[in-house]
């Protein structure tokens, strides 16, 4: 009986001393409790800021293509041109050319771009190039 008084009167010692301490802000052993007073206040759940609805468009009215069938003019194939095929670079995925004109120098690979000329391919077993541009074909091979 004496152990259980004594534990009675030491814990309510520790609760009466502590009480004052958790007003003051010293810690505690006690988890402390957080009471939201929502009185007056918005709830914390609803978003701050709303999805506003986009007033619906109007489909535009659909206006129909015209398409003018022009024969293409056939393209002049020349070896004659500003450009110069120096080298040619190939692995197992892609061919890859060096060629040399007066604006400069370009690594480039099918499909690439030189000043208005299309790289159209690159056949590295024969050491030639092919540009394809809006009035000509031009065949470029190695110089030798």
């Amino acid at each position: 009986m004496k152990k259980f008084r004594l534990f009675v009167v030491g814990t309510c010692a520790v609760v009466v001393f502590l009480t004052p301490g958790l007003k003051a802000g010293f810690p505690s052993i006690f988890a402390p409790v957080f009471l939201y007073e929502s009185e007056g206040r918005r709830d914390p759940f609803v978003p701050l800021i709303e999805k506003k609805k986009l007033p619906e468009e109007e489909p535009e009215p659909e206006i129909s293509q015209v398409t003018l069938e022009v024969e293409p003019k056939p393209k002049e194939v020349t070896r004659q041109s500003e450009f110069t095929l120096v080298s040619l670079a190939w692995g197992e995925e892609e061919t890859l050319a060096l060629i040399q004109g007066r604006a400069g120098a370009w690594i480039v690979k099918e499909g690439d771009l030189i000043d208005e000329f299309l790289v159209l391919e690159i056949k590295a077993n024969e050491g030639e190039v092919i540009l394809e541009g809006v009035e000509k074909i031009v065949k470029l091979r190695i110089r030798e």
